[in-house]
């Protein structure tokens, strides 16, 4: 059977096919409602729409939906009496009969009305609810009770420049624990982090930064502004008390309007450094020196980020991303054209072979990216042995935290494609020899 909606229905909820059939669409948190399921059976099929948004789609349309019924049950014998039954009700009218002509049998018609919810148009506009709460964050502690002081983020009851409400400032910073973020650093597909902002898929975007003690900080006006009303709990199970002081630099960009060196952004920079070694390298073999994108690894990798957590899953799922965006693409037979590199040996090998026969130092460009090789397939992505600790402790990561070592390995593994860039960089200049009119590089 083929099934076919209306048009104007899909388009409402500007709704998202899935591979089986069925539809959902996004609210304005960008979070997935189901609209349309659909079961695919051997002998039957069965539709389910989603009760409340079918309701809204006909309040906006000023319709109704008539649902016709029919069933009929086959009996082993015809019932004694014939039946002969209906219900009516303002929105329904069933009749139930029996036959005696042929197969006995039992059959059950109607229809019923589904009917539309008591909206006013404005509250239509969007297929989905869109009430807004404001609840109270966390904004100090009263010194004299030790007592937390709460406000709500509601922008219209706070203060700021031009207005002064005898409220706090719209300005004003609430704090919370990193893993509020861990909600949208695990689905890089729809929410970004980057650059003090976290977005999602256009719809919504609040601006963020982090103090020493590695809190979140945001502004309490941007709390109701920016967030999603549905959002807004989520944040308030993550608020806490201020603790080691502001964001400094934001605060100079935000408040003092002064310019700033942008903040160090390991991200920023280990995807800067793996796109730059991509090209020095090859220039050198002729060819690309990354096997193009999975889909879904792009994804992830774009998707890196600073830990929300000290917990040791955490960083494994980050290193095993981190190896695979910058060891695992690497083309084999693309580096064994590099001089010095051998026809037969693996990618990190390659590398190495290049890096000695050109008189570089292997332990500074390539060490680095050989950890973090050593560091996924002994623990990351297998069972932890033995040697687990033993790169650790080699590589003076073995006394940090989980988080703190990932870090560090993103920032050393930027550090090595950097040197590398710059070695092979050296390997395409010209030589004195060529003469003054060597082009210049």
């Amino acid at each position: 059977p083929t099934i076919e909606f209306t048009h104007s229905f899909l388009w409402y909820f500007a709704a998202v096919p899935r591979p089986d059939g069925s539809w959902y669409f996004l609210d304005n948190a960008g979070r997935d409602q189901e609209l349309i399921r659909v079961h695919r059976g051997d002998t039957d099929l069965r539709i389910e729409v989603a009760a409340l948004p079918l309701r809204r789609y006909l309040a906006v349309r000023e319709r109704l939906l008539v649902v016709q019924h029919e069933r009929i049950t086959h009996l082993d014998a015809a019932p004694a009496q014939t039946i002969q039954a209906t219900d009516r009700t303002e929105a329904s009218t069933f009749g139930l009969h029996s036959s005696r002509m042929g197969p006995p049998a039992v059959r059950l018609c109607g229809k019923h009305l589904v009917l539309p919810i008591d909206a006013k148009p404005a509250d239509l506009a969007y297929p989905y609810t869109t009430a807004v709460s404001y609840p109270e964050f966390t904004i100090g502690i009263d010194s004299s009770t030790g007592q937390p002081v709460t406000f709500t983020c509601d922008p219209d009851r706070l203060s700021g420049h031009y207005k002064d409400l005898g409220t706090p400032d719209y300005l004003t910073r609430v704090y919370f624990r990193r893993e509020v973020l861990r909600r949208y650093t695990s689905e890089p597909s729809r929410y970004q982090l980057r650059d003090g902002r976290l977005s999602c898929l256009g719809l919504w975007g609040i601006s963020i930064g982090r103090n020493e003690e590695g809190l979140v900080e945001a502004y309490l006006g941007d709390l109701g502004r920016d967030l999603p009303s549905v959002e807004r709990a989520h944040w308030l199970s993550f608020n806490v008390a201020p603790l080691g002081g502001i964001d400094e630099a934001r605060r100079r960009r935000d408040i003092l309007g002064e310019w700033t060196d942008a903040t160090a952004d390991p991200l920023h920079r280990l995807a800067n450094a793996r796109e730059r070694f991509s090209t020095a390298l090859s220039a050198i073999v002729g060819q690309p020196v990354y096997r193009s994108w999975d889909a879904a690894d792009q994804i992830a990798f774009a998707g890196l980020h600073m830990p929300t957590s000290s917990e040791q899953s955490e960083a494994d799922t980050q290193i095993l991303t981190l190896a695979k965006g910058i060891i695992d693409y690497l083309d084999t037979k693309a580096l064994r054209k590099l001089p010095g590199a051998d026809a037969k040996a693996a990618t990190i090998n390659n590398l190495e072979g290049w890096v000695k026969h050109t008189n570089g130092d292997p332990d500074t460009l390539v060490g680095p990216l050989r950890l973090l090789y050593n560091l996924r397939n002994n623990g990351a992505a297998h069972a932890r042995n033995r040697k687990w600790p033993a790169f650790l402790t080699e590589a003076g990561l073995n006394k940090l935290q989980p988080d703190e070592q990932f870090v560090r390995l993103m920032t050393s593994a930027a550090e090595a494609l950097e040197a590398l860039i710059s070695h092979a960089e050296a390997q395409t200049q010209p030589t004195s020899d060529e003469g003054d009119d060597a082009p210049l590089q």
